[in-house]
C-alpha cells in the first residue's frame, strides 16, 4: 500500500513539473514571439533624419550617410537596442528607443574608441594633439542611466606635458578625475563587443 502511494505521489509531483516546465516554455515563447515580432515591425526609415543630422556628434561637419543598422540587445534585458553604421566614415551609433524617441547611448568614428561593459559602453577618443575626451553610459532596463564624461587638455610642446585644462562630469554634475576612475571600475571589467547581424538601409 505504502508503495502505491509513494508511486502516485511522484507521478503527481512529475506531472506538476512537466505542466509548470510546459506553462514556462510557453511564456518564454511568447516572449520571443514578441520581440520577433517588435524586429519585423521596426522600421528604421523613422528614425534615420534624426539619427544622420546630429551636428553635436559631428561638430556640425554635416550629415552622416547611415548605410546599415542592427537591433542588437546591449544590457540583456530582451529589448534590443538601435545601432547604425557607416563603414566609409568608420561611424556607428548606439540608441534607444525612449517612448519611440532615439537617445544616444555612444557612438564611434575614426577618432573614438568604444570598449563594452555588461550594462554600460564607454568612450574615448583623441581629437587633436593635446586633447582627448572619455565617458561612459551605463544602460538599464533599455533607458539611459548613469553616465560620467571627462575631458583633458595639455600643452604638448613642455617637456613634462603640462595639464592646461580639465573637466569631469558625473550625471551632469561636477566630479573629480578619481571620482570618475571609481566610475568606471564600478563597471566590472570589460567584456567582449557584441556583434551585430547588420541589415542594409535602402
Amino acid at each position: 500500500m505504502k508503495k502505491v502511494f509513494l508511486f502516485a505521489f511522484l507521478l503527481a509531483a512529475f506531472t506538476l513539473s512537466c505542466q509548470q516546465k510546459q506553462t514556462q516554455g510557453q511564456a518564454a515563447d511568447a516572449d520571443t514571439q514578441a520581440l520577433t515580432d517588435d524586429a519585423a515591425s521596426f522600421d528604421i526609415d523613422d528614425y534615420l533624419e534624426e539619427m544622420s543630422d546630429n551636428p553635436e556628434l559631428r561638430y556640425g561637419i554635416g550629415d552622416i550617410d547611415l548605410k546599415e543598422y542592427a537591433l542588437c540587445d546591449i544590457d540583456g534585458d530582451g529589448q534590443d537596442e538601435v545601432w547604425v553604421r557607416d563603414e566609409d566614415s568608420h561611424y556607428l551609433a548606439i540608441y534607444i528607443l525612449n517612448d519611440g524617441r532615439p537617445e544616444l547611448v555612444a557612438y564611434s568614428d575614426g577618432c573614438t574608441d568604444l570598449e563594452f561593459y555588461k550594462h554600460a559602453v564607454a568612450y574615448s577618443a583623441y581629437y587633436s594633439p593635446g586633447r582627448s575626451w572619455r565617458g561612459a553610459q551605463v544602460v538599464k532596463k533599455s533607458r539611459l542611466s548613469d553616465c560620467y564624461w571627462g575631458e583633458q587638455e595639455w600643452d604638448i610642446f613642455s617637456d613634462d606635458q603640462e595639464l592646461t585644462f580639465e573637466s569631469y562630469y558625473i550625471n551632469g554634475e561636477q566630479a573629480t578625475e578619481d571620482e570618475c576612475n571609481q566610475f568606471v571600475e564600478k563597471l566590472g571589467e570589460p567584456v567582449e563587443a557584441p556583434k551585430p547581424e547588420w541589415r542594409e538601409i535602402n
